[in-house]
């Protein structure tokens, strides 16, 4: 999926494709985009509320911790209020990898 997102973005950064030259980072191993990441979160927001979320929406986003290319994720929504959705993307491990919120306007 990491190579996909390569082509499809022309982002070709070494630490997403490279795994010798991810090696010798500080992250020792290749990561994913953070904006693949963030594609994910939409693509499971599209599929619950359909183009509402196309409509007017606000979405902030942290990155928080990388996706290394072994890695799975799982996405959980919270909705705060009829406006607003939290929105966690948390590693196996329990780290999040992101937390993020849509607001609708």
């Amino acid at each position: 999926m990491i190579n996909d997102y390569a082509e499809a973005s022309k982002d070709f950064n070494p630490i997403h494709i490279n795994e010798e030259f991810a090696k010798k980072s500080i992250f020792k191993s290749r990561i994913a985009h953070g904006m693949l990441t963030l594609s994910l979160i939409m693509e499971c927001l599209y599929k619950v509320y359909s183009e509402k979320i196309l409509e007017n929406t606000l979405f902030e986003a942290r990155l928080k911790n990388p996706v290394y290319s072994e890695e799975k994720i799982k996405i959980y929504f919270e909705e705060k209020t009829k406006e607003k959705i939290n929105i966690v993307c948390k590693k196996d491990n329990g780290d999040e990898a992101v937390s993020a919120s849509l607001i609708f306007k």
